[in-house]
């Protein structure tokens, strides 16, 4: 076992049903004693619109048959968000409009909580609530103060002390450092400057820090 904590950086979208269903396995590795490091990203299609251009229905479809079954093999509760941060045109993964006010409200607690030290308790209450479908219409009530609160986090405090334009600094420099890092795709665990992307590279990210001595078998 190497004599500092191993880290493991990972970044992470709210939009992302893939990053939900590594969340556990996260939480996991820092109960192992990792340092887990959170970099808040934006959805691809928001961050990279370019690479959603030509996707069709069919891929669509296929990702719809996925992600339904990926959640029953992880024994996951799984429900696309009510309401969508991301506004989309009908049938297509292309934004309804330029202005995404829920999505903008969402990143800056995102980030606001990483800053506060508590990126991975905001993502097991919060970002847990978006995907399990236990919550229609988070956006509305105290759906989301309450998350908040459950995360060690006060939604006042941490919404007050980050702008758009903070939240918006702190996500495009997320955004460069995971392309230098050898991916653009989310989720990205990045180990001793090693890339695994996808939650189906967790095994592997394992076996690697094994191997290095950072984790016990």
């Amino acid at each position: 076992m190497a004599d500092e904590a191993a880290q493991v950086e990972v970044f992470y979208s709210l939009q992302s049903d893939y990053c939900y269903f590594l969340l556990d396995r996260l939480i996991g590795l820092r109960e192992r004693r990792v340092r887990v490091v959170i970099r808040p990203v934006l959805g691809g299609v928001i961050r990279l619109p370019e690479r959603y251009k030509n996707r069709d229905r069919l891929e669509h479809r296929y990702f719809e048959t996925d992600t339904a079954r990926t959640a029953a093999y992880l024994d996951l509760p799984y429900a696309y968000p009510d309401p969508s941060p991301i506004s989309f045109k009908p049938e297509s993964l292309w934004l309804a409009e330029e202005n995404q006010p829920l999505n903008e409200y969402l990143y800056r607690l995102y980030v606001g909580s990483e800053r506060a030290g508590k990126a991975l308790e905001f993502l097991d209450k919060v970002g847990r609530m978006l995907w399990d479908g236990s919550v229609a219409n988070w956006d509305k009530g105290d759906h989301l103060a309450t998350a908040m609160s459950a995360a060690g986090l006060d939604l006042e405090v941490v919404s007050d002390a980050t702008s758009w334009k903070d939240a918006e600094a702190d996500l495009g420099a997320n955004a460069q450092a995971m392309l230098a890092s050898g991916h653009w795709g989310v989720p990205l665990m990045i180990y001793d400057h090693e890339p695994f992307y996808g939650q189906d590279r967790y095994d592997q990210l394992v076996w690697r820090m094994r191997s290095k001595g950072d984790l016990p078998c």
